[in-house]
């Protein structure tokens, strides 16, 4: 596994979107999914930013939690693709137990979207329908593996 990002996170706002046209946010009354908040955090020690949605009756969050981020690339050890390993439950063909065990909240994701405005990059990934957007300074190493298509591991635990 190639880690790309590591980060340290806080929680700022739960469930809020733009009214109209407007620049003023207000909190989602009646959400089209019960058990699904989309997440903005800040980071503590990049200057980057985070939007996510989370499945929170599995991973319930709080605006004000402080979260430990990591992405990484999967590096296959076997011939499976990482869709079969994803359907099998067979994870430990790609991601050390350890890290499993220490980690609250793992998906498996795509990279739909890549680009930069001025001296930020962003990128796209979906998992399974659940959306991230990553916005902010990245490493030049993340460039190199970070690709349209390709498959990332997002592993979230609080802290």
């Amino acid at each position: 596994m190639i880690n790309l990002i590591k980060d340290e996170l806080n929680v700022k706002e739960i469930d809020m979107i733009f009214k109209n046209d407007s620049e003023k946010l207000i909190k989602v009354k009646q959400k089209i999914y019960k058990n699904v908040s989309r997440v903005f955090a800040t980071s503590f020690h990049k200057n980057s930013e985070i939007i996510i949605d989370v499945n929170t009756k599995i991973f319930p969050i709080s605006e004000g939690d402080n979260l430990d981020l990591l992405i990484s690339i999967p590096q296959i050890k076997s011939n499976n693709s990482l869709e079969q390993i994803y359907t099998s439950g067979n994870w430990n063909t790609i991601v050390e137990k350890e890290l499993m065990e220490k980690y609250e909240y793992i998906m498996c994701g795509t990279v739909f979207h890549l680009g930069n405005e001025g001296d930020k990059n962003f990128f796209y990934a979906s998992f399974g329908g659940l959306l991230m957007k990553y916005f902010g300074e990245l490493e030049k190493n993340v460039s190199r593996y970070l690709k349209l298509d390709s498959k990332i591991l997002l592993f979230i635990e609080k802290i």
